[in-house]
């Protein structure tokens, strides 16, 4: 099964959507930056409700709600 590469959220309206962690992902940071991603997912206090991501800080996600 080939690995699909999912869309960041294009219709975000915030001026800092490239720190997000959808378009980190859909831009291969995990891969690029692995100690960067794990620290902003590590101990995760948020979830997005568009993508379902966890991030420790409210601002590395597009739509976040406390866990």
């Amino acid at each position: 099964m080939a690995d699909e590469k999912k869309c960041h959220n294009e219709s975000c309206g915030s001026d800092v959507h490239n720190e997000h962690l959808c378009f980190l992902m859909y831009d291969g940071f995990h891969l690029k930056e692995k100690e960067g991603y794990k620290q902003m997912v590590q101990d995760a206090q948020y979830r997005c409700e568009n993508c379902g991501r966890t991030a420790k800080s409210d601002k590395n996600l597009c739509g976040p709600v406390a866990l």
